[in-house]
């Protein structure tokens, strides 16, 4: 199963946050939680922050999902008693949290495991975390796990050099970790030495995580497989710009159904970019693959394709769906798109007072952004009716 799209949209304004949250919008409703969890831009609420999570977790939000566990394990937001605690509440929102995506989750759930004493659940739990995805407090309870006996045999040796792994792969391991290691399980990790054997432990931490991303990547793992070709795109961190590689991984993503992946092999094909030629058809096919997904950019651009007849047939009525689709995903540019179509009347009811207010939110939303809106709106100005499509020769 194709990972959800994972957009993120950027609130400016405290007014626009609250407005968002209270129409329902889950990224909205979770971020508006930690400000009045913190008291940042608003009067400090911890229940209410509680409140907003739950109603951000219900509605999907994987990043509230792992805080209303957590809240559930503790009772407390920031050490303020805002619910009972409740362990099995906990292990639910946890585990939604970790099939959404939030692998942090897993570490969460290890813990919940330990304090109801299900040891072997919380070794099993922390040893995936841990060489799954890389985690590495979760290598640190594991060690610990072994050396204790804690699910499984006793294995002392074992448990203290993961300890120790643990400990060199921490950029910030202070004197209190290396007393307490030393006294309590008899491992001696030096102190870091200078900021270069800090970077150092922070790059073993760095291919630690690159190496378990890439065994997700190679297992199937399209999270995985999509996470590594945006590496590849972009170089650092034990990744070279390669676009080859980075073609191969959004392929081996795409074909599994990956919404994502296959919107930027259409903006490769689109664009002649990663090493292949361009293709106009070729990118309106996978754009619209990946816009059936509701995938916000792809909607967008298939939208584009349908609209200028690129790469397809033109159908301004398919179009406008697309556009419509994409609108109620607050995308800007697809606001002007189909503004200018209800503006004309172009595969659209003609609804001058609609259309013009669309353009005018896309404006507003520009004054956030880099002006793709504004530019999109220039490019369209001059239109009286939509461009006619080639003919084929």
């Amino acid at each position: 199963m194709a990972r959800p799209p994972r957009l993120r949209r950027i609130f400016t304004t405290t007014d626009e946050l609250m407005v968002a949250a209270h129409e329902g919008d889950p990224q909205a409703q979770n971020e508006l939680a930690t400000a009045y969890a913190t008291g940042n831009g608003v009067k400090q609420k911890r229940s209410e922050a509680f409140k907003l999570w739950l109603q951000s977790a219900e509605g999907g939000d994987a990043v509230a999902m792992e805080r209303v566990a957590e809240v559930f394990r503790t009772g407390e937001v920031l050490l303020e008693k805002v619910t009972p605690i409740d362990l099995t509440r906990a292990i639910t929102w946890y585990k939604k949290a970790a099939k959404a995506g939030n692998h942090e989750a897993l570490f969460g759930l290890a813990r919940v495991y330990q304090q109801q004493q299900e040891f072997s659940l919380a070794l099993t739990t922390f040893r995936e975390s841990a060489y799954t995805y890389g985690k590495r407090e979760s290598l640190r309870e594991y060690g610990l796990c072994l050396y204790h006996g804690n699910g499984i045999a006793p294995n002392i040796d074992e448990g203290r050099k993961l300890l120790s792994d643990a400990a060199l792969m921490d950029a910030d391991y202070t004197a209190n970790g290396a007393k307490y290691l030393e006294q309590n399980y008899g491992v001696k990790v030096p102190l870091p030495k200078d900021d270069i054997d800090r970077a150092s432990r922070g790059e073993a931490l760095d291919r630690f995580q690159s190496g378990c991303l890439m065994k997700r990547a190679e297992s199937g793992d399209v999270d995985a497989q999509v996470e590594l070709a945006h590496k590849y795109i972009f170089g650092g961190k034990l990744h070279e710009m390669n676009r080859d590689k980075s073609y191969f991984w959004f392929g081996r993503a795409a074909e599994a159904g990956d919404a994502e992946a296959q919107y930027e092999l259409g903006r490769a094909a689109e664009a002649g970019s990663m090493g292949r030629p361009r293709d106009l058809h070729e990118a309106f096919n996978w754009f619209k693959k990946s816009a059936e997904q509701g995938f916000r950019e792809a909607l967008r651009e298939a939208g584009r394709c349908l609209y200028l007849g690129e790469g397809t047939e033109q159908d301004l009525k398919t179009a406008a769906t697309y556009f419509e689709r994409a609108v109620k995903q607050h995308d800007t540019e697809s606001m002007v798109f189909l503004g200018k179509m209800m503006l004309n009347g172009d595969g659209v009811k003609r609804d001058e007072a609609r259309g013009q207010a669309l353009i005018d939110k896309a404006l507003s939303e520009d004054k956030k952004g880099i002006g793709l809106a504004r530019i999109r709106l220039m490019m369209l100005e001059g239109i009286d009716e939509p461009p006619k499509p080639k003919k084929k020769k």
